[in-house]
């Protein structure tokens, strides 16, 4: 399983596409550490090509991805990866979620340090998800078992499938 880190700030999630347009450290990554919120969202581009980022905030947490949860895991702790994950799975259908932004999803998105230029982005430092066309909310959830196992789930729910649910 892949995991990735950040130096010390946050992680952005941009579409694939418009990663290019992202400044890192030498611009954008300024207010993306302004937002102070578990997830929240940046605009970054010139005034032509204005783009959006979903910022996943917090601690500099181990990130991964589970795509059968459509789900950014961040470890908080565990003795192992294994029982982090497993125990994920098993909390995630009885989570209750904070809700969060939304974001447009035309093709494949990106996780990475916020930090990093777009330009400089190297893939085995970011996860790549592909996911159908369509609006996404951000819900976010600590997820805890009573054997020393934490975590942050970042989960990305079709907009069309939350409304199914109320």
């Amino acid at each position: 399983m892949k995991w990735i880190e950040t130096a010390g700030g946050p992680f952005v999630l941009i579409a694939l596409d418009d990663i290019a347009l992202w400044t890192g450290h030498r611009g954008d990554y300024q207010q993306a550490c302004e937002v102070d919120t578990a997830t929240g969202i940046v605009h970054f581009g010139d005034h032509v090509r204005q783009r959006t980022a979903i910022v996943l905030w917090d601690e500099p947490l181990r990130t991964t991805y589970l795509p059968d949860h459509k789900a950014f895991v961040q470890w908080l702790y565990s003795d192992s990866e294994d029982e982090l994950i497993q125990m994920v799975d098993s909390q995630i259908p009885l989570t209750v979620w904070e809700g969060g932004p939304s974001i447009e999803v035309r093709d494949r998105i990106v996780l990475f340090d916020a930090a990093t230029p777009g330009v400089e982005l190297i893939s085995s430092e970011s996860l790549a998800i592909q996911l159908e066309c369509g609006i996404y909310r951000i819900r976010t959830a600590d997820v805890e078992s009573g054997n020393r196992q934490g975590a942050r789930v970042h989960q990305l729910c079709r907009v069309s499938d939350l409304d199914r649910e109320t």
